[in-house]
């Protein structure tokens, strides 16, 4: 079982990542106006340089896979502060071992232990 003030120094980090998740995210996020800010792409003109569209799509493809590591960085950290509310903070999802306090101070929201996650 994790110590108390440990536990609170790792709720900590993982709520300044969420934070920082979050506020990433919300850069990204739709305006107003329906369109994407960072991943719009225009291709104007069908007759436009082959070059510049593969350079568009290829730049959109990287934007929106990065888009979809920090998505699912975020749930992984909520996760993680729903199971420190739930009490199985600390406890890996597949063997239910206690997950060593030095993988939760590297990443706090670990889900599995090393063994499990190897």
């Amino acid at each position: 079982m994790i110590d108390k003030i440990i536990q609170e120094k790792l709720k900590e980090k993982l709520i300044s990542e969420k934070t920082r998740l979050e506020e990433t995210l919300a850069a990204t996020e739709t305006n107003k106006a329906g369109t994407d800010r960072e991943y719009q792409t225009s291709f104007p003109e069908i007759e436009r340089d082959q070059e510049q569209n593969a350079d568009e799509m290829e730049l959109y493809e990287s934007n929106l896979a990065a888009d979809e590591t920090l998505k699912s960085e975020l749930k992984k950290v909520n996760s993680a502060l729903a199971r420190m509310e739930s009490g199985t903070y600390g406890y890996c999802l597949n063997c239910q071992k206690e997950i060593p306090i030095e993988r939760l101070e590297a990443y706090p929201q670990a889900e599995k232990c090393l063994d499990c996650k190897s």
